[in-house]
């Protein structure tokens, strides 16, 4: 048996709407995605379990939410609606009035996933073409088209994404890919696995917020969100035997979006993965993106990093702090140096990646120069 939240353990008794509402908000997008699929749906914003009773049958992780009167096993899958590559840009470009290519159909698309991001929940076949998903079946990857505020986001994201796989960390597969005109990254479900049959099955995973009890709109430490020491606490809780590998994999992603430049790495964007063959542990990094190279967005940190939320007052004596808060003993200094010389290496060969193969942008010439900036500070202190 799959236990549903970290923060819900197994027992007799009920738990109360305040106990599980963090759980299940967890599941619902955020802001103005939230908004317009209320408005589409015809029902109230604020009510979060009114909202998975129309699309709870495919969420994150293995949870299907369900009206009483229906069971898995009752609720027919219809096969995947085949797309042309036409009719992918057309919902690409429809997202801001049809979130998540939610259509008004009861049998039609019926998805929910977290995040304010707009993008577009589909099936991709094993031919490589894409399809919806009808009548709650599994979804196995989202598209996230540009931005036409944010110059370059895609690109963005698929360099940090692969500067930190070439780095050494643990990923979520992605692809930098152009759709009837449309720059988007592709991003492959690592909350979906296939099985003997060729058919999608789900993998249960949560968030940090979920794991830890906390609503989204707590996703942020200073607004009494997870820290990175509460991660690590929680990370060490699972009894896992690899969670002192996770300790250390979640500490460098912490330090590779730091380096990189990503501000926004908060509660929400990091998961536990519960893996059927090594059980629960961190789920592959994701949403990486540098948010400093764009005016307009706080630079400040979703995690402070050693009680400093100032990304340019952070020093090798801040993450030493960290180490101690965490319990990480006094070797994080070396650590820190010895990734992050690792993460400057990978952003350098990994623009020179983005050159030969043709998809480089101005934005990933900006983010390199965070990199070298911050890694210079860190590797020359003293």
């Amino acid at each position: 048996m799959v236990r549903l939240s970290a923060s819900l353990p197994l027992r007799e008794e009920r738990f109360k709407p305040s106990e599980s509402a963090p759980f299940f908000e967890g599941l619902l997008p955020e802001g103005a995605v939230r908004a317009a699929i209320a408005s589409k749906l015809g029902i109230s914003e604020s009510n979060g379990f009114a909202m998975l009773s129309e699309l709870g049958a495919d969420c994150a992780g293995a949870v299907m939410v369900l009206p009483g009167d229906q069971s898995p096993q009752s609720r027919p899958m219809p096969p995947p609606r085949s797309l042309s590559e036409r009719e992918v840009g057309d919902l690409l470009r429809d997202l801001p009035r049809d979130p998540l290519g939610i259509d008004a159909d009861p049998g039609g698309v019926r998805l929910s996933l977290g995040g304010v991001q707009d993008k577009l929940i589909l099936v991709r076949l094993p031919n490589g073409d894409f399809a919806q998903p009808l009548g709650g079946a599994p979804s196995n990857c989202l598209l996230k088209p540009e931005h036409e505020r944010f110059e370059g986001l895609a690109a963005n994201e698929a360099f940090c994404i692969r500067v930190a796989a070439a780095a050494g960390s643990e990923v979520a597969t992605t692809e930098l890919l152009e759709i009837n005109g449309i720059r988007c990254l592709y991003s492959q479900r690592f909350d979906r696995a296939t099985d003997a049959d060729g058919a999608t099955i789900r993998v249960h995973q949560e968030d940090m917020c979920q794991a830890l009890g906390l609503l989204p709109t707590q996703k942020y430490e200073a607004e009494d969100g997870p820290s990175v020491a509460s991660v690590v606490a929680l990370l060490r809780g699972q009894g896992s035997p690899r969670s002192a590998l996770d300790v250390n994999a979640f500490v460098r992603a912490v330090l590779t979006c730091f380096l990189l430049g990503n501000s926004d790495a908060h509660g929400k964007n990091f998961s536990l993965l519960y893996d059927p063959a090594a059980g629960v542990r961190l789920a592959p990094l994701y949403d990486v993106v540098s948010t400093v190279v764009y005016e307009g967005l706080t630079p400040r940190l979703a995690m402070a990093i050693g009680g400093e939320t100032d990304p340019s007052q952070v020093d090798l004596g801040c993450w030493e702090r960290l180490g101690a808060e965490c319990g990480l003993g006094g070797g994080l200094r070396g650590f820190v140096q010895r990734w992050s010389s690792e993460v400057l290496v990978a952003t350098e060969a990994c623009l020179g990646e983005a050159e030969e193969e043709g998809w480089s942008h101005p934005v990933l010439g900006a983010i390199a120069d965070v990199c070298r900036e911050r890694v210079r500070r860190l590797i020359e202190a003293r």
